[in-house]
């Protein structure tokens, strides 16, 4: 386990740190979310092995490198998908269309001149929601400008 001080320069390092328990208290694990892509590549892996998906997902994030039993991999795993659903305002499937991960990275790509690939998934989330809300800004100033100019064009 490790002490403070180096949980805190994961914290640094990583951002969120997850310490992941086994039920009965004796195995815990140390965790960074997962990037998009490492969230990614678990859902082109879980379509064909969903088991190996979640091992990979544990693996990726797992932050000491110890030896843990496929059962508390599997449960940690499945508590690393828990926390990615409960971050995100959006409804996540397992096991979404590869196409609307495609659509909401270029959104971010286009909006704020990132690589959406290398956030971590909390991250990638937050700022999908700032860019829906920019679009839908950039929208109705759209649609404002237009019903003004239709507006002076009819009047006169």
């Amino acid at each position: 386990m490790p002490d403070e001080i180096t949980l805190q320069k994961l914290k640094e390092k990583y951002g969120t740190v997850l310490k992941l328990t086994s039920d009965d208290q004796l195995t815990t694990a140390y965790c960074k979310k997962p990037s998009f892509t490492t969230f990614l590549n678990y859902q082109d892996k879980y379509k064909d092995n969903p088991h190996e998906a979640i091992l990979f997902l544990f693996e990726e994030c797992v932050l000491d490198k110890e030896n843990y039993d496929d059962e508390f991999m599997l449960a940690a795993g499945n508590s690393i998908v828990a926390i990615i659903k409960k971050d995100s305002e959006f409804t996540i499937d397992v096991t979404p269309q590869k196409d609307e991960f495609k659509k909401s990275a270029a959104l971010i790509r286009y909006a704020f001149q990132i690589d959406p690939y290398q956030l971590s998934i909390d991250e990638f989330y937050k700022l999908l929601e700032e860019a829906l809300w920019l679009q839908k800004h950039n929208e109705k100033r759209m649609e404002n400008t237009l019903m003004t100019a239709f507006a002076q064009t009819f009047s006169n």
